[in-house]
């Protein structure tokens, strides 16, 4: 774990249920303890997540609230890589990725949840369990929930979330999995993001950043709530309030793809952390300008 000692050596380790944790020292008393407990009886714990067979995300109650997350590595070569940091780790998709990513993100940004602890478990060279231990936000609901009870409020909150999207971009990053289900909404109405798994910590160019996140948004499930048209016209009206000198020779045909067509987890990785990769992406863009997901509708 030695790619990871320049984010663990200001934390505290702690071994715990034969788990190794490096804690927030801040904390690390009441959060030691709720381990203990939680270790000891794991199955009288909330989820705050349906469980997958290796993944489950539990809520932890002590002085205040924290959600810890869970994921075991079932195959060698990930065990392998995410332990001696053989690959860039923070594009992939497991919990020591959203530490690193939380790492860098949290520094600069109060939209996301803080690192409190890490954990990790297995014998070298292989990793085998990885905990991630974040702040919970509180009396918060997605923007999924608030839109399934209330699906007349999409067209306001819909603005609340492009500014989002445009205030993450100036603090320098790039959320990778912007969708309903990982945007919160707090009781004063402020917006948060959560799972940190897909990353950028830069952000290469702004404008092709912002059709990203304004397409994908859409394609991920957003288009339950609004109809195509009117979502165009909403991101016209942001456009035009936040971002009037865009340049849409870049947005527009990042915006179109991304809005109308499936982007894997890989091709959004490389392309938003990748200069050259961003480049041949928007040529390809280019060449396929006689597509119509492609065609402007300005």
């Amino acid at each position: 774990m030695r790619h990871l000692r320049h984010l663990t050596s200001g934390l505290n380790p702690q071994t715990i249920a034969g788990v190794t944790f490096h804690f927030d020292p801040s904390h690390q008393t009441e959060l030691a303890t709720l381990l203990q407990r939680f270790f000891a009886q794991p199955g009288q714990y909330a989820l705050l997540d349906i469980p997958e067979e290796t993944r489950s995300v539990f809520l932890l109650e002590g002085e205040r609230k924290w959600v810890l997350k869970h994921n075991r590595l079932t195959h060698w070569k990930k065990q392998l890589q995410n332990f001696l940091g053989l690959k860039r780790v923070f594009g992939l998709h497991d919990l020591t990725n959203e530490f690193i990513n939380l790492s860098a993100v949290s520094a600069k940004s109060q939209t996301s949840p803080r690192v409190a602890a890490f954990g990790h478990s297995g014998r070298f060279p292989f990793l085998k369990e990885e905990y991630l231990l974040v702040s919970f936000f509180d009396n918060h609901c997605s923007v999924d929930e608030r839109l399934i009870a209330k699906p007349e409020q999409a067209a306001t909150l819909l603005l609340d979330i492009f500014h989002l999207f445009g205030q993450t971009l100036v603090e320098g990053f790039v959320h990778m999995d912007p969708h309903p289900k990982n945007i919160l909404i707090g009781p004063d109405g402020a917006l948060r993001l959560i799972d940190f798994e897909c990353c950028a910590h830069s952000v290469l160019d702004h404008d092709f950043s912002l059709g990203f996140l304004l397409g994908y948004f859409y394609r991920y499930w957003f288009q339950k709530f609004m109809a195509l048209e009117d979502y165009d016209a909403c991101c016209e009206r942001y456009l035009s309030m936040a971002h009037p000198t865009v340049n849409r020779e870049i947005f527009q045909p990042v915006y179109a793809r991304f809005r109308d067509s499936g982007v894997s987890r890989t091709t959004r990785y490389r392309i938003l952390t990748c200069a050259r990769s961003q480049g041949e992406f928007l040529r390809e863009l280019g060449s396929s300008a006689d597509q119509p997901w492609v065609k402007s509708r300005q």
